[in-house]
């Protein structure tokens, strides 16, 4: 039989229709790409039934209209009366207008401007927006910074020899970057601290741009190298492989703490000289998180993720220490708030904990939606100028704002589903900029910052 079907063939054996291709079509997809594209699908049919499921949030929509309009109106009266202040109203008021957003929207690309990055190959990423208007990044273990202000400038430091090794590093919204650096040899480690100024004084480096119209930028670096003690370096198992941990800083600035190992070396940060070292109990390779108190620089508190320590340097006796049963992957101190702590574990959920009375949180932020019972890369980020904003994002790529001191949900964000880093989980940063909330969400395919208001 003959094809009477323009740009068709018939084929006897088969008995039905080919279409005529230039070049065979031969080609099949990787399993890997088999397994994006159905990974892609399930998350974005995941993402829909979450926002579209009816939830206990939804019923309480109109109550809590009612409750903000009238709050709204007290407010007014009080400042009428002059019992509050006009700034104290004008504040709490826009602190609200979030709730005016749609609870189901995809990032507005209008309102927010996006920074594209190539990468061929995924290793590390992380970002931060600070107070004062810089978006930092953390690309495969190196350093970019873009200005809210002037996004489309990109600056990068200066060459360094540490630049290609594997860093910890301990980004604070309001204090300077410090990075941390287990050298080849496994007995120094190069402590490096930033800090960032859009004006030139002693000792500042300049940042580089590939735009020479960009505005010039500096940056201040001090750049250590600490020698471990021969006791601590021996390897407790041939087969341990020595691995740089989490690092920090204590809010006074007075000194700073980083884990290798089963081992945290605590140093003065003016002179750089051992203050003491602690042995920790460790599950995995290294402590999962460490924060210094807000109140008592001498108060470390760290985690291995089934179990949160208090330690106090100052005792004669290191071994000891308060064991606390949290179980928790992330630690977060607040300032407004003494004695309290906000911590997140693998299950999705953020809990505040008063450390007087830890065997119930205060509050709780849960993503009610979610059905994971264990998402290692979970954590979450709260605005460290106010601390009135908790935002988070889920394994289904949907961000989640809360009130901090109600727990109050106030929004939910689509963020896009990727493409090609398909596994891996989409974070966020938010943070208060002109007294303007400014969100950001970032992924290894893309990197959106966009103001709530």
């Amino acid at each position: 039989m003959s094809s009477d079907i323009p740009g068709f063939y018939y084929d006897a054996v088969q008995r039905r229709y080919y279409r005529i291709t230039s070049q065979p079509s031969n080609t099949v997809p990787s399993a890997r790409a088999i397994n994006n594209r159905a990974r892609q699908e399930q998350l974005t049919n995941k993402q829909l039934d979450l926002l579209n499921s009816p939830s206990k949030q939804c019923s309480q929509r109109y109550k809590e209209k009612k409750r903000l309009i009238k709050s709204r109106l007290s407010l007014l009266r009080q400042r009428e009366y002059g019992q509050k202040s006009v700034e104290f109203c004008h504040n709490h008021i826009r602190s609200n207008f979030i709730e005016k957003l749609p609870p189901t929207c995809f990032l507005d690309n209008s309102s927010s401007f996006s920074i594209e990055h190539s990468l061929d190959s995924y290793v590390n990423y992380e970002m931060i927006i600070t107070p004062a208007g810089q978006c930092i990044q953390m690309i495969n273990y190196k350093l970019y910074l873009n200005l809210l202000k002037q996004p489309n400038y990109t600056y990068q430091l200066q060459t360094n020899p540490i630049d290609d090794h594997r860093s910890s590093y301990f980004i604070n919204a309001s204090s300077p970057f410090m990075s941390t650096t287990l050298l080849h040899d496994e007995n120094h480690v190069s402590i490096r601290l930033l800090q960032f100024s859009s004006t030139p004084t002693p000792n500042t480096l300049s940042m580089l741009s590939t735009n020479p119209s960009a505005p010039k930028y500096y940056y201040k670096e001090n750049c250590q190298t600490i020698q471990l003690s021969s006791s601590t370096v021996t390897h407790s198992s041939p087969l341990l492989i020595k691995c740089s941990g989490p690092c920090c800083y204590s809010k006074s600035l007075d000194s700073f703490a980083f884990n290798i190992n089963n081992f945290v070396y605590i140093y003065d940060l003016k002179t750089f000289q051992s203050i003491c070292t602690l042995r920790v109990p460790i599950r995995r390779v290294t402590l999962n998180d460490m924060k210094f108190s807000y109140e008592n620089s001498n108060i470390l508190y760290t985690t291995n993720g089934h179990q949160f320590q208090q330690w106090d340097i100052r005792q004669s006796n290191r071994s000891s220490s308060i064991r606390i049963p949290i179980l928790c992957s992330t630690i977060q101190c607040l300032q407004t708030k003494p004695n309290c702590i906000l911590t997140s574990s693998y299950d999705e959920r953020i809990n505040l904990i008063d450390l007087r009375i830890p065997t119930k949180p205060l509050l709780t932020y849960d993503l009610s939606s979610s059905t994971s019972p264990n998402n290692p890369h979970f954590s979450f980020t709260i605005d460290t100028n106010s601390e009135h904003f908790i935002a988070t994002c889920s394994q289904y790529h949907i961000v989640h704002i809360w009130d901090l001191n109600s727990s109050r949900l106030l929004n939910r964000l689509r963020c896009p589903i990727p493409r090609t880093f398909i596994n891996t989980p989409a974070k966020c940063s938010i943070t208060s900029f002109d007294k303007i909330p400014i969100l950001g969400i970032y992924h290894p395919e893309y990197c959106r910052i966009a103001g709530l208001i």
